[in-house]
């Protein structure tokens, strides 16, 4: 058949060649590669603290197309700053750092935001920064918003911050502030911020106090027992925002600590035998108990010497090193996991009994 009629054969062939290629089209679509570029940063922020800029931005997350980006891909980011003066010119940026996250100091990286200080800046200057990123594969975002600061002379900073702990509770002191920062005289309003901070971590943003305090010392009470906590002091030159304040005291950290001791034992009870003495007592009801003490002396009222070294987690003891014959004193006191110890019971008498 084919062969009587060779034209219809190949118009048949070709016709099945030209649906095999659009159907193969159909199917494949050309792969484009995601874009090397990261978004432009994000929640820039600056403030100034005396001659000091103080930024924070987050990593980027998504690239310039807005497809989700691993931040661990941003290896750099570059740090623009302008001088603007008052004329209405526009800013002229120029790079002054680059930070690369493989070792990012003296930037720090928590919780996805990047933190970078600008030191030695001029009183009465403006200052523009803006920043890019700079992905693994060499992608360059566009520039980040302009965040500006205006450095301002500035209180000086609290000096001798002291820091103890008690039960539940971290007292802070430190001088007073009467001076500026380059050591002039100051006579107008002076406040104070306490910040704190866990022993990760960087200081809260917002400090402890509600509105800047009038005293120069300071009682934290919603700390808890045994942990460790930092604290540093800004002075504010005003009561209400906006106010100036000074850069970070020294740091001061103190561990809260018990210091309640567990009532002292009742009921207690001596029993002589030969060669022996018996004590029973109540036991108390303190969660945090870590045991009893047994105290023992041959006058009423002083003199008393611990019987072991460890505290004993039972309420009975057998004190078998009396000599017979001997009047003994006896108290019991209570100790916790803290090593705070009760008061004593009280005082119970008795004679070592001789072997009959």
């Amino acid at each position: 058949m084919i062969t009587r009629f060779p034209r219809l054969a190949g118009l048949l062939c070709l016709a099945f060649i030209l649906s095999i290629s659009a159907s193969c089209g159909r199917k494949t679509e050309p792969l484009v590669p995601e874009s090397p570029r990261p978004e432009a940063v994000q929640d820039v922020k600056a403030v100034a603290r005396d001659a000091v800029a103080f930024l924070s931005w987050r990593i980027p997350d998504r690239n310039i197309e807005g497809k989700e980006m691993n931040p661990a891909d941003i290896k750099a980011f570059r740090i623009f700053r302008a001088e603007i003066g008052r004329e209405k010119r526009k800013p002229r940026y120029k790079e002054i750092v680059t930070i690369d996250m493989a070792k990012p100091a003296p930037a720090e990286v928590q919780d996805g935001t990047v933190y970078w200080s600008d030191t030695g800046l001029k009183y009465g200057m403006i200052y523009g920064y803006r920043i890019r990123a700079v992905s693994t594969r060499g992608g360059v975002s566009p520039f980040s918003e302009e965040a500006r600061v205006a450095p301002q002379l500035s209180l000086a900073p609290p000096k001798n911050l002291a820091a103890a702990g008690g039960e539940n509770l971290v007292t802070l002191t430190w001088d007073p502030v009467r001076t500026r920062a380059d050591g002039s005289a100051y006579e107008g309003f002076v406040g104070y911020n306490v910040y704190r901070r866990t022993d990760k971590g960087r200081y809260e943003e917002t400090p402890l106090n509600k509105e800047p305090l009038r005293t120069n010392s300071y009682r934290d009470t919603t700390v808890e027992n045994n942990r460790t906590y930092y604290y540093m002091v800004r002075a504010v030159d005003s009561p209400t925002r906006p106010w100036r304040e000074s850069l970070d005291s020294t740091e001061a950290s103190a561990t809260p600590k018990k210091t309640t001791p567990p009532a002292r034992p009742t009921g207690l009870t001596v029993v002589p035998g030969v060669g022996r003495v018996f004590l029973t007592w109540n036991e108390n009801k303190e969660r945090d108990l870590a045991g009893y003490y047994v105290y023992r002396s041959t006058r009423s009222g002083r003199g008393y010497v611990r019987l072991m070294d460890k505290p004993i987690n039972r309420t009975t003891y057998s004190d078998e090193t009396v000599k017979p014959g001997r009047v003994y004193y006896y108290v019991v006191t209570a100790v916790d996991q803290y090593g705070n110890e009760s008061a004593w019971s009280k005082e119970q008498k008795t004679y070592a009994e001789r072997p009959r």
